[in-house]
Order: C-alpha cells, then sequence, then structure tokens
C-alpha cells in the first residue's frame, strides 16, 4: 500500500513540475526546485541522524539491486 502511495505521489510532483513551467519562467522553478532539494536533504540528514525519523519503505529500491 505505501508502494502505490509513493508512486501517486512521485507522479502527481512530476506532473506539477510540468505543469510549473507553464506558468512561471524555467529559470524560477529550476532555482526554487533545487533550493529545496538542497533544504530538504540538509535538514532531513539532521533529523534523520537524530533519530527523530526512521525511513520505514523503500522507495525506488529496485535501484539498488
Amino acid at each position: 500500500m505505501e508502494h502505490s502511495i509513493l508512486w501517486l505521489l512521485a507522479a502527481v510532483g512530476i506532473g506539477l513540475l510540468g505543469l510549473s513551467f507553464r506558468f512561471l519562467s524555467p529559470r524560477e522553478v529550476w532555482l526554487s526546485f533545487l533550493l529545496n532539494a538542497y533544504a530538504a536533504s540538509f535538514f532531513g540528514s539532521i533529523v534523520a541522524g537524530a533519530g527523530l525519523l526512521e525511513y520505514p519503505v523503500r522507495f525506488f529500491c529496485f535501484l539498488y539491486k
């Protein structure tokens, strides 16, 4: 069940990214996307390192085989 929810959220995110190119300039879209990814990975590693969060589902696990 978790995998289907994660796939759905990934598809919605990719779709919304594609739609955002219609309303904003590509430079603004990529800048906001990359800054958000940088902040999420930075704070995510701090939170996971402190033991406040666990990752129970390995999404895209086919990449690790």
